[in-house]
C-alpha cells in the first residue's frame, strides 16, 4: 500500500510530497524544495530508496530541488510527459496535462493495482482554490484562466470523486487567492465546495479566477533560474559567518540590506538604522524577495543563531544565496561599537484610535493591501501598501508623527523600517489585529 508524507514550507504556504512504496523499498518525491534533507529522512525512516523526482510545473515562487536530488541519491529528474506512464514499485504514475496555473502544468495520477488512487495536483485543483493563472503577465491571463475552466470541467471530468487530492500550493501562497488549509481533500469534496469547481459561467469564472493580490517580484525571475538551473547547496550547510559590528556597518556603507528578523515589537525597542524589519514570525522570504534585489548582499541580525538558520534556510529555497553572515553578539555588540541605534513607538489599535479621535496631527499608514483596505479601513489613513512605500514615502508630511498599521501588525513593522529608510523620523508601530477597531466599535469608510 502506497504512503504519502507532506513536506510542507508554511512560509511559501506550499507543501511537497514523498510518496513510497515501503513493500518493495522505493519512492518519490513530487514538487521538491532546494533543501533536500527532510526528504532524505523521510525515506531513511520509511526504509526507500527515492528512484524519481518529479515537479507539477516550472516554479515561479521557489527554487525546485530536482537536481538536488538527483545529485544526492540519483533520483530520475526525466521529464514525465502528458500521457506517459512510470512504475515505481506497485505504483503506477501518469502525467496528465492540466494547464492554468501555467501553460505546460502537469497533475501526476497515482494508480495501485490498477485502480486510480491519488493525484498531486500542484496549483491545479487546491482546498477551495485554484492556483492563479496571471503569473505569465495580463496578455496570458484570461486564456490560461479559460485552460483552468477546461481542466476542472473536462480534463479531470473522468477521474472519481475519491480520489485523493495532494495539492503543492495551499493557503498563504502568493500563488493563489484564499484557498483552505491542510495537505489533502478529495476530489468529490471540491466538486461539491470548490467555488471554481462550482462557477461554470465564463464570465464569472474569470472574474473570480483573476481577483488576485499582487505578488512577490523574485517570481519574475524564478522560472529562468529553474530553468536553468540554480547551483547545488548540497545537504550539509556550512555555518554562517559571524559578522563584527564593524564588518556589518562597512557592508551597509557598500550598500548590503541587514535584515533583522526578530518580532517587530523586539525591533521596535531598538534597532539598526536603515534596517529591514521582516520578522521570522512571518514569511522572511516572500518580504526579502520582494523588497531587496536578487544580489544584493544581505547580513542577518537580531535574534538568535536558531532563527538566522531558519531565515537563510527560507532565502535559499527562493535562490538568494548572496548571505554575507549574521551580525555577532546581536544589539548589544552593535550599541558597544558605539554606533547609533533606532526605536520605534509601538502602540495597539486603541492608542490610535485615541489619537485620531484627538484631532492631533498625525498621518495613518495603511500598510495592508488592496483587497483589505476596499473592505473597511481607518477613516482619514492613506493607503500605501507594504512595496509601496519606497516609492511613495515623501508623499507623507514629515511635520507630524506617522502611525502605520496592517491586520496584525507584522507587515506594519516591514513597513515602518520603509518609512525609517525613507528619512521620516518619528514613526508609530501599530501593533495588534486590525480586527479590534470593529471590537472596538469604531468607525470604517469602505471604498466604492
Amino acid at each position: 500500500m502506497y504512503t504519502v508524507e507532506a513536506i510542507p514550507a508554511d512560509e511559501l504556504g506550499n507543501s511537497s510530497f514523498l510518496v513510497a512504496d515501503p513493500d518493495h523499498g522505493v519512492g518519490f518525491v513530487v514538487d521538491p524544495l532546494r533543501d533536500i534533507e527532510r526528504y532524505l529522512q523521510a525515506a531513511s525512516r520509511l526504509n526507500v530508496k527515492l528512484s524519481h523526482s518529479l515537479d507539477t510545473h516550472l516554479h515561479n515562487d521557489f527554487v525546485s530541488g530536482r537536481r538536488e536530488l538527483a545529485a544526492e541519491v540519483g533520483a530520475n529528474i526525466d521529464e514525465l510527459d502528458p500521457g506517459r506512464e512510470l512504475t515505481i514499485g506497485n505504483m503506477s504514475v501518469q502525467a496528465i496535462h492540466t494547464p492554468g496555473h501555467t501553460p505546460d502544468h502537469k497533475s501526476y495520477l497515482l494508480s495501485e493495482g490498477g485502480r486510480p488512487r491519488a493525484l498531486f495536483s500542484g496549483g491545479a485543483v487546491m482546498l477551495g482554490a485554484i492556483a492563479r493563472t496571471d503569473l505569465f503577465g495580463p496578455h496570458l491571463a484570461v486564456h490560461l484562466a479559460l485552460e483552468a475552466l477546461t481542466t476542472l470541467q473536462v480534463r479531470l471530468r473522468a477521474l472519481p470523486d475519491d480520489i485523493r487530492i495532494f495539492p503543492t500550493h495551499g493557503a498563504g501562497s502568493f500563488c493563489a487567492a484564499g484557498g483552505g488549509s491542510g495537505h489533502e481533500t478529495t476530489l468529490g469534496h471540491e466538486r461539491q465546495t470548490n467555488p471554481f469547481f462550482l462557477t461554470t459561467d465564463v464570465m464569472t469564472f474569470l472574474a473570480r479566477a483573476l481577483n488576485q493580490a499582487r505578488y512577490p517580484t523574485y517570481y519574475r525571475d524564478m522560472s529562468a533560474i529553474n530553468r536553468g538551473g540554480a547551483p547545488l547547496i548540497g545537504t550539509s550547510l556550512p555555518p554562517l559567518t559571524r559578522l563584527g559590528a564593524d564588518e556589518v556597518a562597512h557592508m551597509m556603507e557598500e550598500g548590503a540590506a541587514v535584515v533583522d528578523v526578530r518580532p517587530g515589537r523586539d525591533y521596535d525597542r531598538e534597532h539598526i538604522p536603515g534596517s529591514y524589519s521582516i520578522g521570522i514570525d512571518g514569511p522572511v522570504s516572500a518580504w526579502v524577495g520582494w523588497l531587496i534585489a536578487r544580489g544584493r548582499l544581505i547580513v542577518l541580525a537580531g535574534g538568535t543563531d536558531a532563527q538566522h538558520q531558519k531565515a537563510r534556510l527560507q532565502l535559499l529555497r527562493i535562490g538568494f544565496d548572496t548571505i554575507a553572515g549574521a551580525l555577532d553578539g546581536g544589539m548589544d555588540a552593535w550599541r558597544s561599537s558605539g554606533r547609533e541605534v533606532s526605536a520605534f513607538e509601538s502602540v495597539d489599535i486603541e492608542d490610535m484610535a485615541e489619537w485620531v479621535i484627538s484631532a492631533e496631527p498625525m498621518t495613518v499608514v495603511d500598510a495592508r493591501d488592496e483587497n483589505e483596505w476596499v473592505a473597511g479601513h481607518v477613516p482619514g489613513a492613506v493607503h500605501m501598501y507594504v512595496p509601496d512605500v519606497p516609492h511613495h514615502a515623501d508623499e507623507i508630511p514629515r511635520e507630524a508623527p506617522v502611525a502605520v498599521h496592517c491586520a496584525s501588525g507584522y507587515r506594519a513593522g516591514i513597513a515602518a523600517s520603509l518609512l525609517e529608510q525613507a528619512g521620516l523620523k518619528r514613526i508609530i508601530h501599530v501593533n495588534g489585529q486590525y480586527s479590534d477597531w470593529d471590537r472596538l466599535h469604531l468607525a470604517e469608510v469602505h471604498a466604492t
